[in-house]
Order: C-alpha cells, then sequence, then structure tokens
C-alpha cells in the first residue's frame, strides 16, 4: 500500500480485536503510527502491536474511553513514543441485546456511555493536542442500524445516533480549525458483535451485494477519511453495508 497516512499519529480505541483491529492494520500499512487502545487483553493488543502487519509503528495503549485520566493517560503515552497526535478513530463500543421492557439502567448506562460518552470524552482530550499541530481528522464509530432501528437494541440505537450528533456538531465548531470530523456506519459486518441467528440466506439476499461485510471493508473507509483524500470531507456518515441503507 501506498503511504498516504505517514506521518500520521493516530489513537484507535477498541484497537485490538474486531473492526479496531482491522483499521489498527490498515492504518499502519499505510504508514501511520497507529496507538492501539486497548481495554482488556493486554497480551492480544502487544501481540498486534509486535505484529510484522504494523511496519513497526505501533504501540499498545490501555485505554478505558469512559475514565478520564485512562485516556489523557494513553494520549501522553502515544506522544511520547509516537509523536505528536493527529488523528482519533472513536472506534471502542459494547453491545447487549435486551428486550427494552427487561431493559435495566446498568446496560442502558453502559453502552451509551462506551459509545456515546466515550467518543466525547476522547475527542475532548484528542482536540487540544491535534490543534497544537495544526489540525488533522476525526473518525467516529456508528451504525446503520440508526436509520433503520433494532429490536432489543434501543440504547445501542440511541447512543450511535448521538455520535451522529456529535460528529456533525463537531465537525462545524472545529472546520474553521482545520480538524475534519467524520463517521462510518457499518452494516453487519462478520465480528463477534453479529448475532449470527440472524444471518439467514434471505436476510443476505436483502443486501444489494449479497455478503455480509469485512472488517477490512470498514477499515478501508476509516482510513480514506484520516487521509488527505478526503481533505473536502467533513461532518459526514459514511455508510459501509453494501447498500443495506441507502441514503
Amino acid at each position: 500500500m501506498d503511504g498516504r497516512l505517514e506521518g500520521r499519529v493516530v489513537l484507535v480505541t477498541g484497537g485490538n480485536t474486531g473492526i479496531g483491529e482491522a483499521i489498527s492494520v490498515r492504518l499502519a500499512a499505510e504508514g501511520a503510527a497507529v496507538g492501539i487502545g486497548y481495554f482488556e487483553d493486554k497480551a492480544r493488543a502487544e501481540r498486534l502491536a509486535a505484529d510484522d502487519r504494523m511496519q513497526g509503528r505501533s504501540v499498545a495503549v490501555a485505554c478505558d474511553v469512559t475514565d478520564e485520566p485512562s485516556v489523557s493517560a494513553a494520549l501522553d503515552d502515544i506522544e511520547s513514543r509516537l509523536g505528536s497526535l493527529t488523528t482519533l478513530v472513536n472506534n471502542a463500543g459494547v453491545l447487549v441485546r435486551r428486550s427494552f421492557v427487561d431493559l435495566d439502567d446498568e446496560t442502558w448506562e453502559s453502552m451509551v456511555r462506551v459509545s456515546l460518552y466515550g467518543s466525547f470524552l476522547c475527542a475532548r482530550l484528542a482536540i487540544p493536542r491535534i490543534l497544537r499541530g495544526g489540525g488533522g481528522s476525526i473518525v467516529n464509530m456508528a451504525s446503520e442500524l440508526v436509520g433503520l432501528g433494532g429490536p432489543r437494541l434501543a440504547p445501542y440505537v440511541a447512543a450511535k445516533a448521538g455520535v451522529i450528533g456529535l460528529t456533525r456538531s463537531l465537525a462545524v465548531e472545529f472546520g474553521p480549525e482545520h480538524i475534519r470530523v467524520n463517521a462510518v456506519a457499518p452494516g453487519p459486518t462478520d465480528t463477534r458483535m453479529v448475532d449470527r441467528d440472524e444471518l439467514s440466506p434471505r436476510f443476505i439476499d436483502t443486501i444489494p451485494l449479497r455478503r455480509i461485510g469485512q472488517p477490512e471493508d470498514v477499515a478501508a473507509a476509516v482510513a480514506f477519511l484520516c487521509s488527505d483524500d478526503a481533505a473536502w470531507i467533513t461532518g459526514q456518515v459514511l455508510g459501509i453495508n453494501g447498500g443495506l441503507v441507502m441514503t
């Protein structure tokens, strides 16, 4: 791959599994130095950081996106080892399927806090650092379910809708200061979050491209939005869903 992200220093939250791992690998392959943020499984994050696919351009950093001292420490660690932050990918998220009438406060809070508050907190702490370098970009993880809704997924969908609102507000506020803020909205993607029982051949036939997504599909879109190829794109939500949702 080309080096279109050469010189970029990135924090990818939830960067050691699933879509986050694919994003970390893709950004490194395109020349970025990547801080692989992890909440659990330090060993997996460190193995990924040492993987040949990372081109020697990554470090594993503990990062609880709901805890300000943890995020601050992760950013300090990245900057001390990789250089000044230019890019943030807010990928961390949790998903629990539960009937709305059986939903308890703890489950609601955990999903909204990680996906929405976590995106807010990481952006709030990262933006001053990005500004010191003259600008950069943020990519937030939304979901195509914002346009569809989903049974047993109310807090997840509500949080992702909030992420889209946050994305647009930050794009307007920080565009004049040369920070671009966009979101990607994946459709059903082959990760542990997918409910395999719902991926029937009949459902697959409703997707124009006739397959579910791979983490690498989402990673390619994130890499594009982080690059100068997207220099005039901000405040947008890029659907990565095989045509399942068209806007």
